[in-house]
């Protein structure tokens, strides 16, 4: 199969994949979709759109949907992206230190589409920075989720190429990272037991959980504005009363429906139950 999708062709794979993921493929990104699913053709040796369409739907091959739905996800990811958020994180980090809640509870926060891991490791290595070692004892749970698996594997195993490190200091590097050969290095493995990967589809709740911090960055971008609410009011039902919520420098909040409060650029919070007043 060398021609790219025909229009009918795009919005029947359009609409599975929104239907399943909330992702939103606009019409002109025809073109990238169709070179995505030709590698998935050629693996399953389908050789037409629909019939591969009509597979992947088949009760027996979850496992392809599964590999389909990797292969037109986009998980770039490197450490320390956008330091101005890092370092909202790290004022945030600091002002909980001393909280009774902290004590009680410890923190825990939400990398809501971590890809292969690098901005869940990124948050240890920014409180380790804030709370010092062994986080100053104060429990530290992070939990990352994506709908891939193929990257949750990449996730656990903790090793990266040197593009994941490119906008990672070099003192960081070496605190951090043992470089395994030249084109991999490996996070400090001190770290891994504080992470767990599983897999999640931000379109569905995340059930017995509360956060103290959640990172939604750069995924928002890809679906429209109905699935965004929906996205919204998932995480709104897991961050705990003056919880925070990050979102990437590109994606606004603008008229879409929520009632979180807006703190800086990409920061929010949900909102603290308003106390009655105390009655004479």
């Amino acid at each position: 199969m060398e021609r790219d999708l025909d229009p009918e062709e795009f919005r029947l794979y359009h609409d599975l994949i929104h239907r399943l993921t909330g992702i939103h493929y606009p019409a002109d990104k025809r073109s990238l979709l169709s070179n995505r699913l030709r590698r998935r053709l050629r693996a399953t040796g389908q050789m037409q759109y629909l019939a591969y369409l009509a597979h992947i739907q088949m009760p027996s091959q979850h496992v392809e949907l599964q590999d389909f739905l990797d292969s037109i996800t986009t998980n770039e990811t490197y450490f320390f992206r956008c330091p101005r958020h890092w370092e909202l994180f790290k004022e945030w980090a600091k002002a909980q230190v001393g909280l009774p809640e902290t004590k009680r509870h410890g923190l825990r926060i939400w990398s809501a589409a971590s890809s292969t891991g690098a901005e869940a490791y990124t948050i240890l290595i920014c409180l380790e920075q804030v709370l010092g070692e062994a986080f100053g004892g104060i429990r530290v749970e992070v939990l990352g989720t994506d709908l891939s698996q193929s990257v949750l594997t990449e996730a656990r195993q903790g090793i990266y190429r040197p593009y994941a490190l490119s906008q990672t200091p070099l003192e960081i590097q070496r605190r951090y990272f043992k470089q395994i050969d030249t084109e991999h290095f490996q996070i400090a493995p001190r770290l891994q037991p504080f992470i767990t990967f599983k897999q999640h589809n931000l379109m569905n709740v995340l059930p017995n959980r509360t956060f103290d911090f959640v990172f939604l960055r750069n995924v928002m971008i890809y679906f429209d504005r109905p699935s965004k609410e929906r996205v919204l009011s998932n995480m709104r039902s897991v961050l705990r009363p003056g919880g925070m919520l990050l979102v990437g420098e590109s994606e606004s909040l603008l008229n879409i429906t929520h009632q979180l409060t807006y703190l800086h650029p990409s920061l929010f919070q949900e909102p603290l139950p308003v106390k009655a007043p105390v009655r004479a």
